[in-house]
């Protein structure tokens, strides 16, 4: 890949992780529920004094060291700069989390219309960045990564093991809200919603972005 190639592909995933940041966080502003793979860290951070952004990171974390068991030590060091490309990725993505969680601190939307409005324009964004980040197709984040790992470790297509991983995280995440908080904090419609819709609209929307290949690619 030639160095220009590299800068725009690179830049292009940088600028998805915002996004992606910014879509995560308006979900979770609407009140409605989180995304099934933020709603673990956001349970988490409503009763300890850690935010959203640190627990996101430290799951992203424990999903590497999962690919890293589920892979093996010698696929590891075979496809180690994939792997550890995803730690920056990570930190800039969990950043950029708490720092549109402090710039959107007064969005606190009361009436149900506002936070369903909140919730399709945070899943609109996530979709968004989900697609530039295919787009750019230089590195996955972990969350996507383990699934990858795993659905070729059992045999397993790949959108049956994402179902099961999401199910499993929101689980724990409902399970813990209700260990430590009595109730379902983060775990509502907003969930379900966010994870049947943006699958379909990355897809939906993916032809919109191929006027971005002459860019992207250098010959």
């Amino acid at each position: 890949m030639a160095k220009e190639e590299c800068v725009k592909r690179y830049g292009l995933l940088v600028i998805s992780q915002f996004v992606n940041a910014l879509g995560v966080v308006l979900i979770t502003k609407a009140f409605l529920g989180t995304s099934p793979i933020s709603s673990l860290p956001y349970v988490v951070s409503v009763f300890t004094p850690y935010t959203l952004g640190e627990y996101t990171f430290l799951q992203n974390m424990i999903f590497i060291l999962i690919e890293v068991a589920v892979m093996g030590w010698q696929n590891f060091n075979r496809k180690r700069s994939e792997i550890l490309v995803q730690i920056p990725l990570v930190l800039f993505f969990s950043f950029s989390i708490d720092l549109c969680m402090h710039v959107l601190a007064g969005m606190n939307p009361v009436h149900y219309a506002d936070q369903f409005l909140n919730l399709l324009l945070g899943c609109g964004l996530l979709s968004i960045g989900i697609g530039w980040a295919v787009k750019a197709n230089v590195a996955m984040n972990p969350g996507e990564y383990v699934v990858r790992v795993i659905a070729q470790r059992l045999q397993k297509e790949f959108g049956v093991v994402k179902l099961w991983f999401d199910v499993t995280l929101v689980s724990l995440a409902c399970l813990v809200s209700l260990l430590f908080m009595h109730n379902f904090t983060g775990v509502r419609e907003g969930t379900l919603v966010s994870a049947l819709l943006v699958g379909p609209v990355v897809r939906f929307t993916a032809p919109y972005w191929r006027f971005m290949d002459k860019w992207l690619f250098v010959r």
